[in-house]
């Protein structure tokens, strides 16, 4: 199975549609994301169905 999202590319939660998040790494089916503007730097982990591309317009 191959990750649709590559790292670098600006995704968002399929839950809150209204955060932003950058995707850094992807390991084992995980993606690891940051969220854009956090000032913490935080990882979040996520499966490829929890997250929706973001068009670019």
């Amino acid at each position: 199975m191959e990750n649709i999202h590559l790292v670098g590319s600006v995704v968002s939660m399929l839950t809150d549609p209204r955060k932003r998040l950058t995707v850094k790494k992807y390991l084992k089916r995980i993606y690891y994301c940051e969220e854009i503007g956090d000032g913490d730097k935080k990882m979040l982990a996520f499966f490829e169905r929890e997250l929706i591309p973001i068009p670019l317009n």
